[in-house]
Parts: C-alpha cells; structure tokens; sequence
C-alpha cells in the first residue's frame, strides 16, 4: 500500500529501536490498519540468520533451562565464523530478534503478543490476514499473514506449550501458555476455513482497583460502596459482553476482601491472581484419556460447599453448575461471579433459562448486578461500569431493581441515583447505624481517592491498604490521606 494511500494515525515501539507499530487508515475504504514494522536484515546479516537456522537443524537443539538468548548467540558467532563474516552491532542485534522471535517467541505474531495495547490475537486460516484487538482502536487487521507451513509450525508450539495433543481425534485445544495467555485452537475438521487460534492476553500484575478509578472506569464512591458491602456479605455478580473486562473487575473486588478470609475460585482457565493465604483456586479439567476423570465447574461449586468458604468466587456461570451456586447464596455464603449479558434482564433470562435453571426464587439472592461495556468516547473506545443496581424481587410483572449508579455520557462519569436497600436493611437488622454506615462510606471514599492521587495502585500497595483498614481503619485512613502507605 503506497504512502499516498493511507493516512497515519498512531505510532509506537514495541521493541526499543528494533520493532515499532504504524496505526494507519486507509484513505479509500476508512478503516484503521495495524502494521508492524521488523529490522530489515542486510545481505550479510540475512545469510547469518539463515546459515544459524540450518545449525539448529542440524542438531544445535536448545537447551531446555539455562540462557536460551546465549546459546543462539554461540550459534550465530559459530555462523559468522564459518562465512567470515562479521556483523556490526545493529546487524548482530536484528539477527538475534528473528532467532529469539522464531524459536523462544512465537514467530511473526510475537510483536502481538509484546504489545502491551493488544489484548487478542486472531488467526482466522492460512493465508488470511491476521487481526488484533487493539484497546485503543478495537478491531484492527494487521499486515501480518501466516501460510499454511508457518501456521501448522504454530499449531505444533503452541500444543506443546500448552501440554495437550491436538488432532483430528481431538480438534479443539483449549489452555494456558506459560506467558499466562488463554489460547483456543480449532482445527479444519471443525473450522473448515481453519485451523484458527485466538490468543487472549492477560496482564502479568492483575489491574486493581485504584487502576480502574484512575481510568475512570468507576468512581471511588461506587468502589466505597462494593466495598463495604462485601465486607457484609452482599453478592455481587458481574455482567457484560465479551472483553469488556468483567474478570479484571472481578479480579480487582477480591482486593477488598479481609485478607484472612478464605476464598474459593473456580475458573475454566486460570485467570484470577490475589493475595490471601487462604485463597483456593480450583480449575476445571476437560479430560480426553479414557478412565480419566473430567472435573466440571459443576463439581467443583460442590466441592467447595464442602471446604466451607466465606467467599465462593465463579469466574463464570455458563451451565448447571450456576444453579449449586445460587444454593451457596442460600445457605449463607457469600459469592461474586461473572455472567455473559449484555444487561440485567438477558442476565436473569440466562440464569433461569437451561442449562443453568436457577429457581426464580434464589435469584435475587444475587443482590448486586454490575453492568461494564466498551462504550465510545469521541474517537476513543473505553471500559465503563455503566450500572450498579440492587435485584430486589422477581415478580410476575417483572423485576423490582434499585439502580444506586449509572453512567453517564455526557458527563462521563458514574452517577450516584439512590441509596442502597440492601444497606438499609443491614441497619434496620443492627448491624450497623446510620451515622456509622455514613463515616465509614465517607472515610472509605477518601482512602481511595487518596490512593489514586499518590499513585498507590501496584496489587502490593492496594492489599497492604485493605489489610491495615481492617485493622484500624482510623490510623489507615490518615496515613494514606497523607500519602504514606501504612
């Protein structure tokens, strides 16, 4: 594509002085492209890089633990030697990347992966470009296009680094790689126009609390109130569309939690990343040997009723095992988790629709729906908590809701319309008063916006905030309105 043909948006490096990012839109058809630009190799270099790769054929292997980075450069030298050639410093350099991106990486879509602003990658076939999402400008194609060998080259890492086989028996992969992405592989036997994999990134320090009130995701006094409801027992359950980020904001809530309470997790793919020592994680196993069992989130909700949580904690209700969940509710414990909706009345329908078939009952036994969507912002694409609202009762006319927040557009920023019920009752029931309900909200506000005006957001300082708030509040709250962490 001539330079005349397209208009640049955005740019950046991915690599310091090696890979860099054009963000450009196509003057005819106005779509945003996403191209990466590599070192061009000179002819000496080129022949370098080529004669090292037939040396890792030929028998080099690389070892599996040690200095990967120093074995290829003895390989290059090696090369270099057998040429006589010698390569300047940025030549040497360009030539480490391709080995590094080729072997240790994950070939040409390793710049994805390195780019701290993609969050999926998407191979949709051979010889079919490849597509990112991208958090500034979402849907982005990219000059990236992988053939039939490379693709298959891909296949073959990615199932051994997942340590699961992947073939016609078994076409569809699912898993962890050891960098922490979740991948999702599908073979042409089910994917005709295939094989396809998607890689979702997650970041490697999970997104906290004070993250997402510096970003204006929610506000401190909505935080301050989830907050404090969680410390008394109020269910909390999550809904939004795909990437919209309801397992970060999941994620960042379990922050808040006493530090020595005992959580239990259940998760597909392990993605929830917090600090109690009596966090339990548990993870379904999709089994495919014969007489090897296959753990569903089902059994696990069973089993975790069994090991007596304080919080039972559903990285996401897709099935019957929403149901056990919703008896956890019922017999006293409290629970956060996720449900794909796009808002609170598809998220009931969901929940009393097969196959997860919740007694219309127990629903509103989850008391808080949080609503957060990708909303658009002038030319910016941006994640907001767009509705905090109590499920009071399901009658025959409907839902009974009390909406506390709602985000508005125009002012871009999460509105507080009413007081919580749910609280309420906890006052009426004398758990608390009124003035100590309104204090502690109050005090809990300016502990927050404190914490994201002295930049405590790193998952340490949050957790160190929350733990010394449980023990005193008081001297917790002047330490970090005065910017010292406690």
């Amino acid at each position: 594509m001539d330079k005349e043909d397209v208009e640049l948006i955005d740019e950046y490096e991915v690599i310091k002085g090696l890979v860099g990012v054009l963000i450009v839109r196509d003057r005819d058809t106005g779509l945003y492209l996403y191209n990466v630009i590599e070192p061009t190799l000179s002819d000496n270099a080129n022949r370098v890089l080529m004669r090292t790769r037939e040396l890792i054929k030929t028998g080099s292997a690389l070892p599996e633990s040690g200095d990967i980075e120093e074995h290829l450069r003895s390989l290059v030298n090696e090369a270099m030697s057998k040429l006589r050639i010698r390569l300047s410093d940025d030549e040497l350099r360009s030539v480490m990347y391709y080995l590094v991106r080729d072997t240790v990486g994950y070939g040409k879509i390793d710049p994805l992966i390195r780019d701290e602003y993609i969050e999926d990658v998407n191979v949709n076939g051979p010889n079919k470009p490849v597509y990112v999402w991208h958090s500034r400008y979402e849907h982005l194609r990219t000059n990236i296009t992988l053939g039939s060998e490379e693709l298959g080259s891909l296949i073959v890492k990615v199932s051994q680094r997942v340590g699961k086989n992947v073939s016609s028996a078994y076409p569809i992969l699912e898993g962890l790689l050891p960098e922490g992405l979740r991948v999702e592989l599908s073979l042409r036997d089910v994917a005709p126009h295939g094989p396809i994999i998607t890689i979702r990134k997650f970041r490697s320090n999970p997104i906290t609390i004070v993250d997402l009130i510096m970003n204006n995701i929610i506000s401190a006094e909505a935080m301050a109130t989830l907050w404090f409801m969680l410390e008394n027992g109020i269910n909390l359950v999550i809904i939004g569309p795909t990437g919209a980020g309801k397992t970060t904001l999941l994620n960042a809530l379990l922050f808040l939690i006493r530090p020595e309470a005992r959580i239990v997790t259940i998760e597909d793919t392990r993605e929830i990343n917090i600090p109690h020592e009596q966090w339990i994680p548990l993870v379904v196993r999709e089994s495919e040997t014969p007489n090897v069992q296959s753990v569903t989130a089902y059994d696990l909700v069973k089993v975790s009723m069994r090991i007596r949580p304080d919080y039972l904690v559903v990285g996401e209700l897709r099935g019957e095992e929403a149901y056990v969940f919703f008896q956890g509710l019922a017999s006293g414990h409290t629970g956060l988790a996720t449900i794909h909706a796009g808002s609170l009345n598809a998220a009931v329908r969901r929940l009393l629709s097969k196959p997860m078939s919740v007694p219309p009952a127990l629903i509103p036994l989850a008391n808080i729906f949080i609503m957060i969507n990708r909303v658009k912002l002038g030319d910016r694409v941006v994640r907001r908590v767009i509705d905090i609202s109590e499920l009071l009762d399901i009658t025959r006319g409907g839902l009974r809701v009390n909406t506390l927040f709602r985000w508005s557009k125009d002012r871009d920023a999460l509105v507080k319309l009413s007081d919580s019920a749910l609280i309420a009752d906890l006052i009426r029931a004398g758990r608390a008063s009124q003035e100590e309900v309104d204090r502690e909200l109050r005090r809990r506000v300016e502990v927050l916006d404190a914490m994201a005006r002295y930049g405590f957001r790193s998952p340490d300082a949050v957790f160190r905030v929350t733990r010394n708030y449980y023990v005193d509040p008081e001297r917790t709250y002047r330490a970090v309105i005065s910017g010292e962490l406690p």
